[in-house]
């Protein structure tokens, strides 16, 4: 449960970070990019304790996956960014791609428990 918490936290961070692009291209440049890149670091820290236990193909699928689910919604509601149908069906492909990888690291590892328990029978 921690690694999964040290994954969200990571999650939080990135799309903090992204979020201050917005102030880092107008407003207030040296504010946004030093909360970007404070942030980021942030973010990359809790990943690298995520991947301590997690898979590194699926908390890094996760971690940009998510992370462009939220920054897309947070564009759309903060920044009065456009949501056409094209961007829904591509966070579908997004979400779709997320369950995939999962579903893809539970069966290999389901698989590799079968073979571990049939060599060990072999070999009794």
């Amino acid at each position: 449960m921690y690694y999964w918490l040290m994954l969200f936290l990571a999650i939080v961070t990135e799309v903090a970070s992204t979020s201050f692009m917005k102030m880092a291209a107008g407003s207030n440049p040296v504010v946004g990019y030093t909360l970007m890149a404070l942030l980021i670091s942030i973010s990359y820290f809790f990943l690298a304790q995520a991947v301590r236990r997690i898979p590194l193909a699926i908390a890094y699928t996760m971690w940009e996956g998510v992370g462009l689910l939220l920054i897309s919604l947070m564009s759309w509601y903060f920044f009065d960014e456009s949501f056409p149908p094209s961007k829904l069906a591509a966070m579908a492909a997004l979400l779709t791609g997320m369950v995939l990888m999962n579903l893809g690291e539970t069966l290999a590892k389901r698989q590799n428990e079968k073979e571990s328990m049939s060599n060990a029978e072999v070999q009794s």
